[in-house]
């Protein structure tokens, strides 16, 4: 089959706490999509470990298992990959690698989507609480470059997190502007470290619709020197597989990227971009 979409490497099974599709069910949606990447990444929230969320490690390796059985089912139909979406990592550093490097991970995306004993953003939608959402906005960059530069993962996944759900309203902590030198800060620390870098496209899923991060910093990190750029809807649903990543591909586009990105056994390989133009 001839993919028309080149990748989709940021999506969720059952086996993650916010998910309830199977594996190969988000497998065919994205061989119905014409996806030729397809990665299904399940949440392993490091700092959950201590919560009422079950068995992560448990929960991570059937979702291996599903994933290298759902290979051969759709070998002739997408390159299938093994992922997995680290968060929170740094709240436990030892237990994540050695995680990491005692399973056969494709592709490791690294995420932040809380600062240490915080809140996540999606309770902090409100935002009449100015001074609240400062003080979450202020500790979430800062803890976000240190996860950046710590460094053990293959591509920094949405890192505007707490703009998908602090829209933009007249409350001047709502402003994404505001925030431009933390976010230079952390794009140029991606760049400089080698990594790769997610365009997320849940957030075109949205009113108003925007990317994470926004297209003016893919650009900018094409500026910076980042050669690694990777497409990724954050796709919960078979219906939102590959939801996006056609605006993805004019993106990256624009921003001057000629290929994008994607990992087979934790190496880089890398699509042709104007093949899906």
């Amino acid at each position: 089959m001839t993919a028309r979409l080149p990748m989709d490497l940021h999506t969720h099974s059952e086996h993650s706490h916010d998910a309830v599709y199977p594996v190969a069910a988000m497998c065919e949606a994205a061989a119905a999509q014409g996806i030729g990447v397809f990665a299904v990444s399940d949440h392993f929230d490091v700092n959950a470990l201590d919560l009422s969320f079950g068995d992560l490690e448990g929960a991570l390796k059937k979702s291996l298992a599903d994933i290298f059985a759902a290979k051969e089912t759709f070998r002739d139909r997408l390159l299938l990959l093994a992922g997995i979406e680290v968060g929170q990592p740094l709240e436990k550093p030892a237990l994540a690698e050695a995680f990491l490097a005692g399973q056969p991970f494709d592709y490791v995306l690294g995420a932040l989507h809380n600062a240490p004993q915080r809140l996540d953003p999606y309770f902090l939608s409100d935002c009449g609480r100015e001074e609240q959402i400062g003080l979450e906005l202020e500790l979430y960059f800062h803890h976000l470059l240190e996860l950046i530069r710590w460094g053990r993962f293959d591509c920094a996944a949405h890192i505007d997190y707490p703009f998908r759900y602090v829209g933009r309203q007249a409350d001047p902590a709502c402003d994404f502007a505001r925030w431009d030198d933390r976010l230079e800060t952390v794009v140029k620390a991606v760049a400089d470290k080698g990594l790769a870098l997610e365009l997320n496209t849940a957030g075109l899923r949205r009113t108003p619709g925007y990317t994470n991060p926004e297209a003016r910093w893919i650009k900018r990190f094409r500026e910076l020197g980042g050669e690694k750029l990777c497409l990724g809807s954050d796709a919960h649903r078979p219906q939102y597989v590959g939801a996006g990543i056609a605006e993805g591909v004019r993106i990256a586009a624009d921003a001057g990227f000629k290929h994008l990105c994607y990992f087979v056994c934790r190496e880089p390989q890398f699509l042709k971009l104007a093949d899906y133009l």
